[in-house]
């Protein structure tokens, strides 16, 4: 039962997945159906008889679905791990905010500075101006890519350890079906486990394991040397 209910919250992602590509396509669609300027009609096509299904004998009829709902905002929101990830990451996204302001700042000052001279920068002065943007997209690219992966290898562990969870309380109450809030129009609260799977997530998992900041992800992962200690912001020392 549990990996049933797993296949479904996978397939829920799917099909999350599936919708986005669909919209993502809508408009090249559209664009290949009117080609040339002008709608073009579905075709007509032949319609050749098929042979007639005819009804089945009854058969034994499934048991009666004990569901479960969940909502993956409000446990992410209350999520201990969650809220401290949130803090880091903000810090280094402020941290690369400033590293790009005052290099663009450093570019800016010496782009005034051959101005000023009333001279045409020489074709050295232009190529070294080059290299650094070039440099400095590279720099910065990495960096932003590396604080996005942090996120990615921090919000697995949350996710897996969540699916856990989630199977385990769905084995222990009988559950057959687990969905996600979202998809259930309407449901009676004592379906809701959220609030069981805040409190059993934050037991288990308070923190999780985060790269360092000069630490690549990529770079780890290829090592296979997998770290387990979980992280653990900075203690708190009063400002000094």
């Amino acid at each position: 039962m549990p990996s049933s209910i797993m296949a479904r919250i996978g397939h829920a992602r799917l099909r999350g997945a599936f919708c986005g590509l669909a919209l993502a396509l809508t408009p090249a669609l559209a664009m290949a159906q009117d080609a040339g300027g002008q709608q073009q009609s579905s075709p007509i096509l032949p319609m050749p008889p098929v042979p007639e299904f005819k009804p089945l004998p009854a058969g034994s009829r499934p048991a009666a679905p004990v569901i479960g709902i969940f909502n993956t905002q409000q446990i992410m929101a209350q999520s201990l791990a969650v809220q401290k990830l949130q803090t880091e990451l903000g810090a280094r996204r402020e941290a690369l905010v400033r590293d790009v302001r005052a290099e663009d700042s450093q570019l800016q000052a010496l782009r005034q500075s051959i101005i000023k001279a009333g001279k045409a920068p020489t074709p050295e002065q232009q190529q070294d101006l080059q290299k650094r943007v070039m440099a400095d997209r590279t720099k910065f690219g990495n960096r932003n890519r590396i604080l996005e992966e942090d996120a990615q290898v921090a919000l697995n562990q949350v996710q897996r350890e969540m699916q856990q969870i989630v199977s385990a309380i769905a084995a222990a109450r009988g559950m057959t079906m687990v969905l996600q809030a979202g998809t259930a129009a309407l449901h009676d609260n004592s379906l809701d486990i959220s609030d069981q799977v805040v409190t059993y997530l934050n037991q288990a998992l308070p923190s999780v394991y985060l790269p360092g900041p000069t630490e690549d992800p990529e770079d780890i992962a290829k090592s296979g040397k997998y770290p387990v200690m979980p992280f653990q912001p900075p203690a708190d020392n009063g400002g000094d």
